[in-house]
């Protein structure tokens, strides 16, 4: 039995409370001025019309009686489901209120009660409260807001900027990668600082570091002159303020010649990172770190996506007198996460922040990374002291901090096992162990890891699997698609929440199939999209209910399979359980794989039987594939492993390029990428398997860095759905209502386009 109780509703309105203090809003009900009412409603008129019900919080327009939100709270770990039904049922709709917060304290959701959506800010989720200049946006705006276009386009130019820079920089003798990178930082950080300094000055606060040592004191020089007052007056300044720990900044430029560093000055200059229509700040700062892929993939490693940082933090929810910890901090992503995190939730008094600043944030990397993180802890509010450029390897740490959060450096490797009692020199492992010894009793960890670390036979990740077991209750492993950190890497991963003290009982798995961004990789980044399983995942987290994204597996059973922790180990026997399998003797499916006849030989192509790739499957805009891009002679078919496939099969790929699927439309012959689908009996129908395969997950799908591969003998151990015919005929008959519609509106888009086309030409051409 714990030592402690459980919270109340009480606990989570106390750090409301707080949340919306910092944020602006006037809680003092004795004020004239207030305009968070709790447990009632502001007028009268208001009062009745709800009946006797007490919302928590109502947020009313300052100077005025017009509500525009209404916020419910429940203790922590209570369903916010059912609050947010009890928020617009009882408080929401009697007071004619769109907007609704439903929050127990570490979680925050947000919803438009106008169309039914969730708030999004730039395609993401909102998950906390907001000022009353943004609810007032959304109002206006509707559901969606986007970052205004000034700001996405300086945002936009500060990476052309880099990009310009890194020209100049090669010249200058800076390698490519974090030489050139932390340099143009440094110049980056003075500007944003300068401006952070002008922001302060404006609002009647006194200034930290003095306009002589700022931006506009410089910028206008001679090159020559620039450069010599940077390095004898402006560098020096910074190298007293904050060189406290370490060397944040060097005490000259590594930029000699003045053409080059007048005409990265110029370039800044012409931003304006900060904006009255955006809370930035550091924001402009750690854009530019997230975006800049041409720095190389020496810096991709360090760039955790901001969506799974949130979540990380969140689920951890580091408390206010906590230490917290990132023994691989990169350019700072969680501990900047964090620092915010616990600032909102906390009333900002000097003492607070003090201890914010200097006993709250610890972190470590072996890179000149560690700089660039001490840049962002002083623009989000200093707290860089305790950041130090080390290998956290090779300094052991036992049981100091209350909290870590990290996403170490994939298959590294380092001399340091034995201070850990392993003989491998390999990092992985290595990395964390020394997470789980790094924890205090009871200290709580979110800790990102290659897939590897989960299912490896090795001993040491096998041992590593057991220590963490054995001395933490591993609350959750999140298992992350394959696109979540393109454009860097292809790594399947999967994200550690456990609480250090007792050993594991159960673990709850989640899949992440969908993040809420493009499965791209695209250079500029992953854009958003709709489909986003995160939500959910925060609104089962508190029960770590069951759903056909999540299941929870007993350490019996785990101990069973060898201490191995993928969602593929155990996703057969949990996960859906009414579910039937796809193929093999206990399926419902007969599945036939290809082959290809010998490419060196010509003769075997060229002939009349159609031989269908995945390329065919990707080409095929209808459900019906009746052509192939190659064919194959008689004497190809002869001299291979090739087998026929009857019209009306289902085709679907699973090596490499995962989930196309095409019925064919004549017989014929496929590649080894492609499975043969068809069905044994009448139980299931071939279209109905043409819509639910690619919607389902494929057992082994995770395990291949460049791209989604499964095999015939996984795929056989798929589950499906298996409605009634009639409920399969019912669910066709939808789809194909809805793809009929998608391409007449792709045919009016295609008349429109070649209309418009026409019209230009003639205008324009003639």
């Amino acid at each position: 039995m714990s030592y402690f109780t459980t919270p109340l509703e009480s606990a989570t309105r106390k750090r409301l409370d707080a949340l919306l203090e910092n944020l602006g809003w006037d809680c003092d009900e004795q004020s004239a001025t207030c305009n968070v009412f709790t447990e009632r409603a502001k007028t009268k008129t208001q009062k009745a019309a709800l009946k006797g019900a007490q919302p928590d919080y109502v947020l009313y327009e300052r100077g005025t009686d017009d509500p525009i939100a209404v916020i419910e709270a429940k203790r922590p770990g209570q369903n916010l489901a059912e609050a947010l039904k009890q928020a617009i049922d009882l408080y929401a709709k009697p007071l004619g209120i769109s907007i609704v917060f439903v929050a127990d304290g570490s979680f925050v959701e947000a919803h438009d009660l106008r169309d039914g959506r969730r708030l999004t800010i730039d395609g993401e989720d909102v998950t906390s409260l907001l000022s009353e200049r943004d609810v007032l946006r959304f109002l206006d705006q509707g559901a969606a807001l986007v970052t205004p276009a000034v700001i996405r386009h300086t945002k936009q130019e500060l990476i052309s900027a880099f990009g310009a820079a890194n020209d100049l920089l090669r010249k200058e003798g800076l390698r490519e990668g974090l030489e050139r990178f932390t340099e143009f930082s440094n110049l980056l950080f003075l500007k944003l600082i300068s401006e952070i300094e002008a922001d302060r000055e404006a609002n009647g606060e006194p200034r930290i570091l003095e306009e002589r040592y700022c931006w506009d004191a410089f910028k206008d020089k001679p090159d020559q002159e620039m450069l010599d007052y940077i390095n004898d007056t402006v560098l020096p300044r910074l190298v007293k303020n904050y060189n406290h720990s370490s060397d944040v900044f060097q005490k000259t430029l590594a930029i000699k010649s003045p053409k080059t560093l007048g005409l990265i000055v110029k370039r800044l200059s012409k931003l304006a990172l900060l904006n009255t229509d955006s809370d930035i700040k550091g924001d402009a700062f750690e854009y530019f770190l997230r975006n800049s892929v041409s720095v190389g993939n020496d810096l991709g490693e360090y760039f955790t996506p901001r969506h799974i940082v949130k979540l990380a933090v969140d689920l951890v929810d580091p408390l206010f007198e906590e230490t917290i910890y990132d023994p691989t901090c990169g350019t700072g992503g969680f501990l900047i996460q964090a620092f915010r995190h616990v600032k909102g939730k906390v009333k900002n008094t000097p003492e607070n922040l003090r201890f914010l600043r200097e006993d709250t944030i610890f972190g470590r990397e072996l890179t000149a990374t560690a700089k660039v993180a001490k840049m962002n802890m002083i623009i989000i509010g200093d707290g860089h002291n305790n950041i130090e450029q080390m290998d956290s390897l090779s300094k052991p740490v036992k049981e100091e901090y209350d909290v870590v959060l990290a996403n170490f450096p994939f298959s590294q490797e380092t001399d340091y096992s034995g201070l850990y009692g392993y003989e491998t020199d390999n990092a992985n492992p290595v990395f964390l162990q020394h997470i789980i010894n790094a924890l205090k009793e009871g200290g709580r960890a979110g800790v990102v890891v290659p897939e590897g670390v989960l299912f490896d036979e090795a001993s040491p990740y096998v041992r590593v699997r057991k220590s963490l077991l054995e001395t933490c209750e591993l609350e959750a492993v999140v298992s992350l698609h394959e696109y979540v950190f393109r454009p860097y890497t292809g790594q399947p991963t999967s994200l550690l929440i456990f609480k250090k003290g007792k050993p594991t009982k159960s673990v709850w798995f989640f899949d992440v199939i969908n993040d809420g961004f493009e499965k791209s990789t695209r250079k500029l980044g992953r854009r958003p999209i709709p489909e986003n399983d995160l939500p959910l995942l925060r609104q089962l987290w508190s029960e770590r209910g069951h759903s056909d994204r999540s299941f929870s597996v007993d350490i019996a059973t785990i101990r069973k399979h060898g201490h191995k922790l993928t969602i593929d180990e155990f996703r057969d026997q949990y996960a859906n359980p009414e579910w039937v399998q796809l193929g093999g003797k206990k399926g419902v499916c007969n599945i036939v794989i290809g082959g290809t006849p010998n490419t060196k030989k010509r003769e075997y192509y060229g002939g009349e039987h159609l031989f269908a790739k995945i390329a065919d499957l990707t080409a095929c805009e209808e459900m019906e594939l009746h052509e192939t891009e190659e064919r194959l002679t008689d004497a190809g078919v002869a001299n291979s492993s090739v087998k026929p496939v009857p019209a009306g099969t289902v085709l679907f790929s699973f090596k490499l390029s995962l989930g196309k699927v095409a019925i064919t439309g004549r017989p014929m012959y496929t590649n080894e990428a492609i499975a043969a689908i068809i069905p044994k009996d009448d139980r299931v129908l071939p279209k109905f398997l043409y819509y639910v395969l690619p919607r389902i997950p494929v057992p082994g799908a995770r395990k291949a860095a460049k791209g989604q591969t499964s095999s015939k003998g996984r795929l056989e151990k798929a589950k499906i759905p298996l409605p009634d015919i009639t409920e399969q005929r019912a669910l066709i008959e939808m789809m194909e209502a809805h793809d009929a519609k998608v391409a007449a509106m792709k045919a009016q888009i295609a008349e429109m386009t070649a209309e418009v086309d026409e019209e230009f030409r003639a205008r324009a051409l003639s």
